[in-house]
């Protein structure tokens, strides 16, 4: 069978075939339409993008009515998102017509799912270990995002550690919460942190703080140590 090779990885012809327009193209012609932009305003304002089988590399920039796209990466990323170009067909499908629906939504969102979270863990307030500990936010947790027929999901795990956050891929440890979201619940947070840290002020921290100690207690359940 013929293959073509791009840096060490295989191709078949009809793999080739789809890659031999690049992201960027292909992107562009996604339908606009108020739907589709609103599904992504608030989420961010602007991420990288890099396809790992072609090094390609593309920024996303949400600019009022409109996503603008263009080749390379930001100067500023709010974040970065390394994709297959199995993802970048995949957005054009869940998104071709115009309208997204739950299934695409926790498609698209598990793409972006760990690297939302590392972004917006890595930010000052949110690493500060005296802040986590006034909001009673646990050290260790598993969390899921669910698909609409609750029989798949995707999963990662925060660990606190060193005044930072890491966030694993599977599962890893014993949790003292386990959060299981939809992607409506995901982008929910996304939306009410990411406008947090734009705004940055004592006075929209609380607010957040506020709403999550609401919020949480609908997506997920604490784990009590058993004593030895």
């Amino acid at each position: 069978m013929d293959v073509s090779v791009i840096e060490g990885v295989y191709f078949s012809p009809c793999k080739r075939m789809a890659m031999d327009k690049s992201a960027l193209d292909v992107w562009r012609m996604i339908p606009q339409t108020p739907e589709v932009v609103a599904f992504f305003n608030g989420i961010f304002d602007v991420i990288g993008v890099s396809i790992s089988e072609t090094g390609e590399e593309l920024t996303v920039a949400i600019e009022g009515d409109a996503i603008r796209i263009d080749p390379g990466l930001p100067e500023k990323p709010d974040f970065v998102v390394p994709i297959a170009w199995e993802n970048v067909e995949n957005m054009v499908a869940h998104a071709e017509d115009g309208e997204i629906d739950p299934r695409e939504a926790w498609r698209i969102v598990s793409v972006l799912f760990t690297s939302l979270t590392q972004a917006t863990l890595r930010n000052p307030v949110m690493s500060n270990n005296l802040m986590r500990r006034l909001a009673m936010v646990e050290d260790l947790a598993h969390v899921f995002l669910v698909a609409p027929d609750g029989k798949e999901a995707n999963c990662h795990t925060l660990v606190y550690v060193k005044g930072q956050w890491l966030v694993i891929s599977g599962l890893h440890g014993n949790p003292k919460r386990t959060f299981r979201m939809s992607a409506e619940d995901c982008i929910d947070y996304q939306r009410k942190v990411f406008s947090a840290i734009k705004k940055d002020s004592l006075f929209e921290w609380f607010r957040f703080s506020s709403w999550y100690r609401k919020w949480r207690k609908g997506v997920s359940v604490t784990h009590r140590r058993q004593r030895k």
